[in-house]
């Protein structure tokens, strides 16, 4: 079994999810999926049948097989992805998670290139097991930051040269400078009132509390300050209530809360042209998604110091960084924008520089590409 010769630029890619959730990891395949077909390449999803990414590929009209992939060594649906690859000779497997890989590494036994990407931080005390599958289950491995990149080496011994990093990255033509008023309008936020805004699912490792705590501490020096949490709770009902009792409790001496709860929003555009600053709070995280967004439509962003996030938000360069959970120093941080006009501005321009420089759709997929031509020369020296 082996990968069909790549005479020129178009690629066959096979792309492996097991994963059943929807995430930051699921949402970043589907664009890259998206990105590829429009480019010319021709992308297969393989993923089983209850997985979230399977139904919005399959609407998004993705060519998507079905694998269940139950176990690590699951022997139908080895079958089923052996006969895939006999049939449509990708050229290139891209796996993601824990049981596609282990699939994988049986492909890459049989003469197929594989990469692996990596989205969070591996344990010290990972099996050797898995230690074996990132050491020998590919020819590369990508990271989504720099921080995971060096945790992959330490914790596993990859050589440095066998690992990318590929962070995150914006669509330029959807995330722009422009109008958000409707979105205030929506919520009848003043257009000089200035307003924060956390963005994201609701998960206790995305700081939404710390963020509702922050905010209470502003109002009490400014008052016209306005507090929007963004984002779904499809599996965190505690938190969306806990959240919704501290802004009854907390918020109750106001006519009108000044921190609202949005639920899930499909304009996020539009959410970040209406903000005046981007809030991530996150007490672990890779390269979110949301911060070259922000940074794509001109607004600064206040992140904690934590995992990927300062390899993009730079101190007094593009945004302000505060501890981790320390909803004082975030307070603090979040006055400083409000008083400081001038400093909101430069920081905004800055962000937005660097998301026209370097962190286009178009710049980190040509990396990716790079990536995986080097995974399929690497594969034929084999």
């Amino acid at each position: 079994m082996q990968a069909k010769d790549v005479k020129n630029d178009s690629l066959t890619i096979l792309e492996l999810e097991s994963s059943k959730n929807w995430g930051g990891q699921e949402e970043r395949l589907l664009r890259e999926m998206l990105w590829f077909r429009k480019h010319g390449h021709r992308v297969i999803l393989a993923a089983p049948p209850t997985a979230a990414i399977t139904q919005r590929a399959l609407e998004a009209g993705l060519d998507v097989r079905l694998v269940p992939m139950r176990m690590n060594f699951d022997l139908p649906s080895f079958l089923k992805l052996a006969t895939l690859v006999r049939r449509e000779h990708p050229a290139i497997i891209h796996a993601r998670s824990s049981k596609d890989s282990w699939f994988s590494l049986w492909f890459r036994l049989a003469g197929i290139p594989v990469v692996r990407s990596r989205h969070i931080t591996l344990s010290p005390e990972i099996p050797f097991g898995r230690k074996l599958i990132y050491r020998h289950g590919s020819q590369r491995l990508i990271a989504s930051a720099e921080f995971i990149a060096h945790n992959m080496r330490e914790v596993i011994g990859i050589p440095p040269d066998r690992v990318d990093v590929i962070g995150e990255c914006v669509d330029l033509e959807e995330f722009s400078p422009g109008d958000g008023s409707a979105f205030r309008q929506e919520w009848s936020i003043p257009p000089e009132a200035p307003l924060f805004a956390v963005v994201g699912m609701l998960r206790g490792e995305k700081g939404q509390m710390i963020f509702a705590r922050g905010a209470r501490e502003v109002l009490t020096k400014f008052p016209e300050a306005r507090f929007a949490i963004v984002g779904g709770s499809a599996r965190s009902m505690r938190l969306a209530e806990n959240l919704k009792d501290f802004i009854q409790s907390e918020f109750s001496e106001f006519p009108s809360p000044p921190l609202f709860m949005t639920g899930f929003r499909n304009d996020i555009p539009t959410v970040m042209r209406a903000i005046n600053c981007l809030v991530v709070p996150s007490s672990k995280d890779a390269q979110t998604l949301v911060i070259p967004q922000a940074f794509a439509t001109g607004k600064p962003v206040i992140g904690s110091r934590v995992g990927g996030i300062p390899e993009l938000v730079k101190e007094n360069d593009n945004g302000l960084l505060f501890e981790v959970e320390n909803h004082h120093a975030l307070a603090e941080a979040m006055m400083k924008i409000i008083h400081d006009p001038a400093l909101a501005l430069r920081l905004g321009r800055a962000g937005y520089d660097l998301a026209q420089r370097e962190l286009t759709t178009d710049h980190k997929m040509n990396d990716l590409l790079a990536c995986y031509r080097k995974a399929i020369k690497s594969g034929r020296r084999s």
